[in-house]
């Protein structure tokens, strides 16, 4: 298996993961052939790149923490926000996760398609569950974790598009009114009993930074909700990923270089740690330099050892860079 950049997919390729238009309907399914329609399609559609079948694909584990299939029913099923099946969705979200003998969020899986508001908060979801089960929360804090994050921009659904899409800088006013969701969302829900209270708070202080520089209300450490903290970091985190009107998508060492960066003024520190064992810097599928000068397949791996998968070198030797002694003196040196 290999990831293609989008700008290097050849008609005749084989595609491992299905393909999904905007609105969630399968365009192709997995192990069909690329065509060069197709292509045309999935590059006006946004993708960043297709896994494909190769000669390394038997050694390969591709993991899906939620299915395909089960990810786009999500994303529709906020877009109509149907809440019975949000609580229901949330709370699989968790479940499947929990199911997982181990977790890594993959960047090129997590990059998003669409760029929409529901497949971001999906995202968040994901990655603040994901840091909630590292911080060992209970189920049911990581239940209400899951539904603060499906829920933590629906203020923005109070903010005329014409800002919240503005593809510039936005002027102090426009900056103003995009600061003001966290509230928006808070009031939309104050009076829904069906959400608990630290559901609500979490939305309300999702952007309170950890040395009281954040908004609404300039919060600081222990102010903080628990669930706010995680949910910030996995929002940045998502973000960074994402590429928009006004910005360019960030690197996977560059996205770990700014939470590193922002602990203790931006993010908790104890979050960002714990977040960070789950990231993967070099996903399945990419092709790396090794320090010995071969090049080198990712294969698989772990969470806690980010900087040192499994690798298959071109001439047929794996080597466990983290777990394998014979090989703990090798490291990646680029792509």
């Amino acid at each position: 298996m290999r990831f293609v950049p989008i700008e290097n997919i050849q008609p005749g390729m084989v595609i491992l993961k299905n393909i999904y238009d905007e609105d969630g309907r399968k365009l192709l399914g997995r192990n069909k052939r690329m065509t060069a329609p197709l292509i045309d399609k999935i590059k006006l559609l946004g993708y960043e790149g297709i896994y494909v079948y190769d000669r390394y694909s038997e050694y390969e584990e591709l993991q899906e923490l939620i299915k395909d299939d089960d990810r786009m029913r999500m994303i529709r099923t906020l877009k109509e926000k149907n809440l019975e099946q949000i609580f229901y969705l949330s709370n699989k979200i968790v479940d499947d996760l929990l199911d997982q003998p181990e977790i890594s969020l993959d960047f090129n899986t997590l990059r998003k398609h669409h760029n929409s508001t529901y497949e971001h908060s999906l995202n968040v979801a994901i990655a603040a569950v994901t840091c909630g089960i590292g911080m060992k929360l209970s189920n049911v804090q990581l239940r209400e974790l899951a539904l603060a994050a499906m829920f933590h921009d629906i203020g923005k659904e109070c903010i005329p598009l014409e800002i919240l899409d503005k593809p510039g800088p936005l002027t102090p006013y426009e900056r103003e009114i995009i600061n003001c969701h966290p509230v928006f969302g808070y009031e939309m829900l104050r009076e829904r009993h069906e959400f608990p209270s630290t559901v609500r708070t979490s939305i309300l202080q999702h952007h309170e930074n950890d040395d009281g520089s954040g908004y609404p209300r300039g919060l600081a450490r222990e102010e903080i909700y628990l669930y706010a903290r995680i949910i910030h970091v996995a929002d940045v985190f998502d973000a960074l990923l994402s590429k928009r009107a006004y910005k360019d998508e960030y690197s996977a060492l560059e996205t770990i270089e700014y939470l590193m960066a922002n602990c203790d003024r931006m993010f908790n520190y104890q979050v960002v740690t714990t977040f960070l064992n789950y990231v993967t810097v070099y996903p399945v599928g990419v092709t790396v330099t090794l320090s010995t000068g071969e090049r080198a397949h990712v294969i698989k791996n772990r969470s806690e050892f980010a900087l040192r998968p499994v690798v298959m070198t071109e001439g047929g030797t794996i080597m466990d860079l983290a777990l394998d002694h014979t090989h703990l003196n090798v490291t990646i040196v680029g792509k």
